[in-house]
């Protein structure tokens, strides 16, 4: 009697949200692939790092490096900046600053749209350039 245990009030057996988490992204399924590349964030603080960094590069990843913990390091931080410029320079990749902390790396046939500043010419149009 299913149609009476529901409308009587028994209670269902009803499987949670928790065997849905499980989920691995990275495998796809039949109606959404898994994904060509990722972006993805890495904490700088050594050259095995850097070594991870142009790895995922290398696997057409985007990399959002995270350079604070060798900001009081700044000759290191320096050579390793430049040896990942070489790197991503000779795979015709790009590479940008973000920020003070941010540097984005992005693999070939990904170009970062950099904007030099303007002279200050009227509030707006200097704002906008700068988004471009």
């Amino acid at each position: 009697m299913g149609i009476l245990d529901g409308i009587f009030g028994k209670k269902r057996d009803d499987t949670g949200i928790e065997e849905y988490l499980d989920i691995s992204l990275e495998e796809g399924d039949v109606v959404s692939p898994p994904p060509r590349y990722y972006i993805r964030r890495v904490d700088l603080r050594n050259e095995g790092d850097a070594d991870l960094a142009l790895k995922e590069i290398n696997s057409n990843n985007v990399i959002i490096l995270n350079v604070k913990p060798l900001s009081n390091q700044p000759n290191r931080l320096k050579s390793i900046i430049a040896k990942l410029k070489v790197n991503i320079t000779k795979i015709d990749g790009d590479i940008a600053l973000l920020t003070n902390d941010y540097v984005l790396l992005a693999p070939s046939r990904v170009k970062i749209v950099k904007s030099k500043k303007k002279a200050e010419e009227g509030g707006e149009g200097a704002a906008s350039s700068a988004l471009a």
